[in-house]
């Protein structure tokens, strides 16, 4: 079976400037800068209080380069490029 999640542990990123939507947005301090995917809590839920809605992006824990830490929905990461 695929993986729900779009990014992988240790994935680089970048985190859009703008066009994320309104859910869990980063900080203005981190939007445009590159990040990585840290480790979380990826159990499968199914069936409890805490099943992943449908509908509602994922999130992501993402360290930000520079040290900080947030709590991101996917649809303000792309991948980053080979060389970022």
């Amino acid at each position: 079976m695929a993986s729900p999640y779009a990014f992988d542990i240790d994935q680089r990123v970048r985190i859009k400037i703008a066009d994320g939507g309104n859910f869990r947005p980063p900080s203005e301090n981190a939007k445009g800068k590159l990040g990585t995917i840290v480790p979380q809590l990826t159990a499968d839920w199914s069936g409890t209080l805490l099943e992943h809605e449908a509908g509602t992006p994922r999130t992501y824990y993402v360290i930000v380069d520079g040290g900080t830490t947030e709590l991101i929905s996917e649809e303000w990461l792309v991948r980053a490029g080979p060389n970022e």
